[in-house]
């Protein structure tokens, strides 16, 4: 059988982007051809996000683009997968009839059969459940990657829709881990991503108490992996041991993504946070006491229903005083099928976009300060790619994860795409900084 031309469209967060990166190793095992552009291929893959409103957008958008190359490219087969799919399969039929196939995210199994030649490579090694990563096609450039440890979710926030989407939180095992994070050091990653739905709760499933301490430790001692980077962290589920590890590990980055989505009382409860003010301070504190030169990452969410305005007021005093490195914020999305869509007091859009935005320029006075006094001190630095002008180069800090955060920009062309070098901070752009390398410079830890 003829080998197909396949090519997806990737939307979403990091778990979204392993999903697909897993999916492109099924279909190239299948014996298709991957394809870099959408115009160019056969069988066209849209792998979907499905979290919130805006996402749920993009990716409607997204598929009606691509239903249009039906058209006028030589696509012939259509196949939407992901989170909208999981979640809205029979809609998406109905609505887009250009959609050849919906593929759920516990059937990418079908992929296969759907999108290639049905005809698995000689040489292509046999995979199980949680084995996909070893025929996986990392789309991240090649000195970095996202590393899966969980799935799932059972912490039931009241507004949030991935439980109902991802089903319930399950580990890998931590020798599965460990084998998939060496196979990365040999392709060269220096960088790795720890993500899940919950990283913080890993292992309760599998081995009866909390094990990201314990995998964490292991990771540091793979040869050639220089930086370990936690994201996706929940507040009510850190203890010392954790705490003592991040620390205390060299190769751990000093950043953690903590989302604490509120601060008052009354709201917390309502999300189902498992949390208080008090908790959240005092756990910050930690974090800040035993982790030296630490960025701290946090999202929150603006109008959820019952916000106040004095509860939205006790939200931004704390953004105001609590100064985290890095924060994101997201007006509440009424999410059918959670809790949280039956609530009483739903706050109009209009007055969400306007907290939103005091938040953002909150934050934004409070990030360029500490930019500023950035300015003259010297910081490790991973170079990403080169300039859009290619006169330089583009990285980051240790204190800044991929796409989300802020960026360097690099003076010079004496770095290479996967170095990672001292730097010595000259100035600031907006959220992101300016620098030059430091000649011969000890590397700070």
């Amino acid at each position: 059988m003829k080998s197909k031309k396949v090519a997806l469209i990737n939307l979403g967060c990091p778990k979204n982007l392993v999903d697909a990166e897993e999916i492109l190793g099924r279909v190239a095992d299948s014996g298709s051809i991957i394809c870099q552009y959408p115009e160019d291929a056969e069988v066209l893959i849209v792998n979907t996000c499905g979290f919130i409103d805006d996402s749920k957008k993009e990716s409607i958008d997204t598929i009606l683009k691509a239903a249009r190359l039906k058209e006028d490219a030589q696509c012939k087969k259509l196949i939407v997968t992901g989170c909208l799919a999981q979640r809205y399969p029979k809609e998406l039929q109905k609505e887009v009839p250009e959609i050849d196939h919906v593929v759920g995210l516990k059937d990418f199994d079908k992929l296969t059969n759907l999108s290639g030649s049905g005809q698995k490579r000689e040489n292509a090694i046999s995979t199980q459940c949680n084995d996909d990563w070893r025929n996986r096609i990392r789309l991240t450039p090649k000195h970095y990657a996202y590393l899966r440890i969980s799935d799932g979710c059972d912490n039931n926030c009241s507004y949030c829709a991935i439980p109902g989407i991802r089903g319930r939180f399950y580990s890998r095992t931590i020798e599965n881990i460990l084998e998939e994070a060496h196979q990365m050091a040999s392709e060269g990653v220096k960088e790795i991503n720890v993500i899940s739905q919950d990283t913080t709760s890993y292992g309760v499933d599998l081995y009866g108490k909390q094990q990201l301490h314990v995998l964490l430790e292991k990771l540091s001692k793979i040869k050639g992996v220089e930086w370990i980077r936690i994201l996706y962290t929940h507040p009510r589920h850190f203890y010392p041991e954790l705490i003592h590890v991040i620390g205390q590990q060299d190769k751990i980055c000093k950043y953690i993504d903590l989302p604490i989505q509120h601060i008052n009382d009354t709201i917390l409860a309502k999300m189902g946070r498992g949390v208080t003010h008090a908790y959240i301070e005092s756990l910050i504190d930690d974090l800040r006491s035993h982790i030296n030169r630490l960025f701290l990452r946090t999202s929150v969410i603006v109008g959820f229903p019952g916000e106040t305005e004095d509860h939205f007021a006790e939200l931004l005093e704390f953004v105001k005083t609590t100064r985290f490195e890095r924060l994101g914020v997201f007006t509440y999305s009424k999410e059918e099928s959670t809790p949280a869509a039956s609530f009483k007091k739903q706050v109009p859009q209009k007055i969400k976009e306007q907290r939103l935005r005091e938040v953002m320029l909150t934050q934004q006075e409070i990030v360029l300060k500490k930019h500023k006094d950035l300015i003259g001190n010297a910081i490790p630095v991973i170079i990403d790619e080169k300039n859009d002008n290619n006169n330089g180069w583009i990285g980051r800090t240790y204190g800044d994860a991929p796409d989300v955060d802020s960026k360097v920009i690099i003076q010079g062309n004496h770095v290479k795409a996967g170095d990672i070098k001292n730097m010595r901070i000259t100035g600031a752009a907006g959220y992101d900084l300016t620098a030059t390398s430091i000649k011969n410079g000890k590397r700070i830890k």
